[in-house]
């Protein structure tokens, strides 16, 4: 009994077949999960089973099984660390022996195996056997070959009605012609397309190590396209030629490129200024009123579209203030205001115009808040001290006091060809009533200037 139980174990044990393992990871492999994790990948022949089991790990985090052609791809993740160290895999398959892979993982690694059977040849007869032939040579990217072993294996007797093969050759087909739209596409410096097309043959072989390669070349290539197309886009718009500007901007927001949020900020503000351009949008004026004469706004005044602008008007004696003409000093006066532009008339090129502004006023007062007179030179400056026959000046320095005012205003504007033609209504609230009657209660102002 016990000499039969052990024939049969080791019958067992040398009945069973081997499978080789070869590493085909590359350099340009990383782990695409959390910085923390690591990839394994195993791929072996689709009529073989797996079933993988870790030294560290509980359960082996098997997240997606995949069948490409006529492989079964295993993709898995594992936690790296010092812990982890030392890690085996065992890998099981029916009618194999087990087979242990030591995974030494770094974070972000990306690991790839494969699995053959050597003696597949030798134990299934002729379908297998040319079947194998065909997927060592798809497996080097050798398509022509691999297709003419896979339709041999299709004449085979022994062939099964569902072995997958018309899809794998239609697959090989296909691949075929996206090389050739790729390699043209890449001849042309058609980098995007090319990275297409070769990422497709990608996904229908793995192991199409050139496609992987042409794959990143690609992606090269485009990134410093793209980055030319965007700095020659804003050479462009600095030297204000911006259809040549916004042609390459587009360029870059077709080609999904990496800055395209930034070329589509920048097309935004370019249209904008054409558009503002084309309706002669952008205007400076210059205005005068009574109270201040010298007056200078800009502002933007776009057909059915709210605008803005901004108005600064002084007088002159404000810089006889600055200094120190007293006597000179009468209107010093300052108004600064911005607002809102709109216009509501299609073909009437006239624009209303509102907002709020600050008003001061200022004069030079003596010590007892009355407006300063300087005096003439004369002995009435100062006083003589009977005890002492010295002379005394009895004037102090007079101090410059400012009113305020807030001041809401509205007017209108209209265009004429290049030329603009504004006027503005203007009501001043003094901020207190103390010196209500130091600023005058309204302002009108004409202003011209030019639109471009």
């Amino acid at each position: 009994m016990l000499v039969g139980g052990l024939f049969l174990a080791i019958t067992s044990v040398f009945g069973q077949r081997n499978l080789e393992v070869k590493d085909i990871t590359t350099q340009r492999d990383v782990f695409s999960g959390q910085d923390t994790e690591a990839g394994i990948v195993i791929s072996c022949p689709s009529n073989i089973k797996l079933s993988i089991e870790s030294s560290h790990d509980k359960v082996v985090d098997v997240y997606n099984v995949e069948d490409k052609g006529e492989e079964t791809f295993y993709y898995m993740r594992f936690q790296t660390g010092r812990r982890y160290r030392g890690r085996k895999l065992t890998v099981r398959a029916d009618g194999y022996a087990p087979v242990n892979i030591i995974a030494e993982l770094n974070p972000k690694e990306l690991k790839r195996y494969q699995l053959i059977d050597p003696d597949v040849e030798f134990v299934y007869g002729c379908y297998y056997e040319y079947r194998k032939r065909g997927t060592e040579f798809f497996q080097q990217a050798m398509y022509v070959e691999a297709r003419e072993q896979y339709a041999i294996a299709q004449e085979c007797s022994d062939c099964p009605e569902n072995s997958g093969l018309d899809v794998i050759i239609a697959n090989i087909d296909s691949i075929t012609v996206y090389r050739q739209k790729a390699d043209s596409a890449f001849d042309i410096l058609d980098y995007e397309t090319a990275r297409d097309y070769y990422e497709k043959i990608v996904s229908l072989n793995p192991s199409d190590e050139n496609a992987s390669q042409k794959v990143f070349e690609c992606s090269r290539n485009f990134d410093i396209d793209c980055n030319k197309y965007f700095n020659s886009a804003e050479a462009y718009k600095e030297e204000g030629d911006y259809e040549k500007a916004m042609e390459l901007y587009q360029r870059v927001i077709d080609g999904n490129c990496p800055n395209a949020i930034k070329a589509s900020q920048q097309l935004r503000l370019v249209r904008k200024e054409v558009n503002s351009r084309k309706q002669r949008a952008r205007v400076y004026v210059y205005e005068y009123s009574k109270s201040a004469p010298i007056g200078l706004g800009t502002g933007t005044y776009n057909k059915n579209k709210v605008g803005g602008y901004f108005s600064l008007s002084f007088h002159s004696d404000l810089f006889k203030a600055l200094q120190k003409s007293y006597n000179e000093v009468k209107d010093a006066e300052l108004n600064l205001s911005f607002g809102w532009t709109l216009n509501k008339w299609e073909k009437i090129p006239v624009w209303v115009f509102f907002g709020v502004g600050y008003t001061g006023a200022g004069e030079f007062v003596d010590s007892e808040g009355n407006r300063y007179i300087e005096p003439e030179e004369d002995s009435s400056t100062s006083s003589s001290d009977e005890n002492t026959g010295t002379t005394t000046n009895n004037n102090d320095d007079p101090t410059f006091k400012l009113y305020s005012a807030f001041s809401p205003e509205i007017g209108l504007l209209g265009k004429i060809g290049p030329v603009v033609l504004r006027y503005t209504f203007q009501y001043r609230f003094s901020v207190s009533k103390e010196y209500e009657d130091k600023i005058n209660k309204t302002r009108h102002a004409i202003g011209v200037g030019f639109c471009f």
